[in-house]
């Protein structure tokens, strides 16, 4: 009997629905379990070949606030659509340290990349991390400083309203503070909205 043909959304349900991808690996120091970016390709590799589906990721280095901030992008599709046209995509954040104990600049911005592709995956196939040490950010800020989940939050509002250029800049000279982050997000809602 001939397999019935599914589209893109049948095929990322059923990966989503079967991928599992343990968190086997301990860091020793925060004492915490978590996965890796080369756990996730390894338990979906399988099911990409089994659906007939692809998955590209793929960085952008976006400068914000002083800082660069790696922007993955996690793209799925189908290997029956032949000139690849269609695609599903996740995006993910992550901010590159100025310094990190023992790692190059080029280490740095490969580790924060992964970071990022990892996030990127997660929200794309619902691996769900909510549990993760590194999802918390235990920095003290200080007064009217935005934190770093607010700046991605930021960032990615602005990505889907095409005005990163625009919001990076604003965070950058403090125009966007914590005293007006909330007014920030319901500004670039309503312009994601209106489009």
């Amino acid at each position: 009997m001939a397999k019935k043909k599914q589209t893109l959304h049948q095929k990322l349900n059923y990966i989503q629905s079967n991928l599992k991808v343990e968190k086997g690996r301990t860091n020793s120091f925060g004492k915490y379990k978590y996965r890796n970016l080369d756990d996730i390709f390894e338990a979906l590799k399988p099911l990409l070949k089994e659906t007939e589906s692809v998955i590209t990721v793929t960085d952008e280095i976006i400068g914000c606030n002083g800082m660069n901030y790696i922007k993955a992008r996690a793209s799925f599709m189908s290997e029956n659509d032949e000139d690849m046209s269609s695609s599903i995509y996740s995006e993910g954040w992550a901010r590159e340290p100025v310094t990190r104990k023992g790692m190059d600049d080029s280490q740095i911005t490969g580790s924060t990349s992964s970071y990022a592709r990892k996030y990127a995956l997660n929200g794309l196939f619902a691996i769900d991390d909510t549990a993760d040490a590194d999802n918390m950010d235990n920095r003290e800020h200080r007064a009217g400083e935005l934190s770093s989940d607010q700046v991605k939050n930021l960032l990615n509002l602005a990505n889907k309203a095409d005005k990163v250029d625009m919001i990076s800049s604003k965070i950058d000279d403090r125009t966007i503070n914590a005293g007006n982050y909330q007014a920030s997000i319901k500004k670039l809602e309503g312009m994601i909205s209106g489009k």
